[in-house]
């Protein structure tokens, strides 16, 4: 039988990792008992979070240990996914308004306080992983997921913020399409690949930015260059087939030029 202070070792390890959280069910796997764990929390050494999850004698969670809490709550094949996996990678906005969560099986999407839950029957293991500490599906796999639930120029910008991050790889991207031809996303996260492959760089500096664009592509509007330097200044819209804006007579230097690229890669 292993000694307690062993079994204390293996619980501040497993929380170091988890951002000060543990489960029951973990706790019990490490050779706590019931009694233990009521004890603890009567005297405030475990605090609850969520059903069933706790923190290790504080209640002060940045928001990585909240959205963890939720997922440790629905057990080990949980995985943070789409909105909520896409603030993870760093390629969308954090929101408190809810942790997206998918789930094995079937069932649809559920809204449940705080939580999105999808069920879904196509998560092998190799497209989670961990991130922040967080079971989280893969970047691939997000951005897919991401593409059914969000309007095209999100999508838009959060591709372009992994591939300035460079976390962006064409090619696991197109084995996960590959592998999933019936998901929604697959649809507009190819048109946007499609996009960029025959138009290269329209890389966007904010949503207001992406709306513009996207407008143009929707109604057929003349395509814009976008965030352009024409050598006497930088636009964040150039129509130079029609003149648009004109040339100014001041010149000055470009203020930020970027070479990003997300057409397929030799």
């Amino acid at each position: 039988m292993r000694g307690l202070g062993a079994i204390e070792s293996d619980i501040h390890a497993l929380a170091s990792r988890q951002h000060g959280l543990v489960a029951r069910r973990q706790l019990l796997g490490l050779g706590l008992g019931a009694d233990a764990i009521h004890h603890r929390l009567t005297n405030g050494r475990l605090v609850p979070v969520q059903r069933g999850i706790y923190a290790l004698g504080h209640v002060e969670l940045r928001r990585e240990g909240h959205m963890l809490g939720v997922v440790l709550r629905y057990g080990d094949e949980a995985a943070v996914s789409h909105r909520s996996a896409a603030a993870v990678w760093g390629i969308r906005p954090w929101s408190g308004r809810y942790v997206e969560l998918t789930l094995p099986g079937r069932g649809g999407t559920k809204k449940r306080p705080g939580r999105l839950l999808h069920r879904s029957g196509d998560l092998p293991g190799h497209e989670v992983t961990v991130e922040r500490g967080i079971p989280t599906t893969t970047l691939p796999r997000t951005l897919l997921d991401l593409a059914a639930v969000v309007p095209p120029h999100h999508l838009r910008r959060a591709v372009e913020r992994a591939e300035q991050a460079e976390l962006f790889d064409l090619r696991e991207v197109q084995r996960v399409l590959d592998a999933h031809p019936g998901r929604p996303g697959r649809r507009p996260l190819m048109a946007l690949l499609a996009d960029f492959s025959d138009h290269g760089d329209t890389i966007t500096r904010s949503d207001l930015e992406a709306i513009m664009l996207q407008i143009c592509l929707d109604h057929d509007l003349p395509r814009p260059q976008v965030n352009r330097y024409d050598g006497t200044r930088e636009s964040d819209f150039r129509w130079p087939d029609h003149r648009l804006p004109p040339e100014s007579p001041v010149s000055s230097p470009p203020s930020s030029p970027s070479d990003h690229s997300i057409a397929p890669r030799p």
